[in-house]
């Protein structure tokens, strides 16, 4: 089984890692339902406030990586969390102005680079897994600054989605 520290840029591959227990921190907006979607906005602002600066001089778990992480959705509202962020050694300090989420160890689904979530949930039931929502209440949009700087093939999810799975 890989480590989750050796994801690769541009490796075109499905594959199964072990994510040790981590910490995911980050800025956060609630998101979907009749809000809208508020990520693009919350993304913009990361960036523009120098919050992103400060996130890429934590440790990180995989290199030169980040995140859109969902969690803590409330299906009354049909909203989710979101949170524009680094993923970090567990019980790494969070800088004044962060939020956090602690995340036990498990097995995790890494996507193909641009396929949607329902691709991605068909390649983990055929390999023989299935989702671990819980009490793994989350998924993740990886972004990997190799392939966000000279993408490798134009889609519209450019990413690798992260989802915790088990046997």
């Amino acid at each position: 089984m890989k480590k989750f520290y050796e994801i690769k840029a541009f490796e075109d591959d499905f594959e199964i890692y072990h994510l040790p227990q981590a910490r995911v921190i980050g800025k956060e907006v609630r998101n979907g339902g009749s809000i809208g979607n508020t990520a693009p906005n919350l993304w913009n602002d990361v960036f523009a406030s120098g919050s992103m600066d400060a996130l890429m001089k934590l440790p990180h778990l995989l290199s030169d990586s980040t995140y859109g992480w969902t969690c803590d959705y409330d299906a009354k509202t049909d909203t989710f969390i979101y949170i524009v962020c680094v993923l970090t050694p567990a019980d790494t300090p969070v800088p004044d102005g962060f939020v956090y989420r602690d995340i036990p160890e498990t097995l995790c689904a890494k996507g193909i680079y641009g396929e949607s979530m329902s691709e991605t949930l068909d390649r983990i039931n055929a390999n023989g897994y299935t989702t671990n929502w819980e009490p793994y209440g989350w998924n993740a949009e990886l972004y990997i600054q190799a392939e966000e700087e000279n993408p490798p093939k134009q889609v519209d999810t450019p990413w690798h989605w992260i989802v915790p799975v088990k046997k």
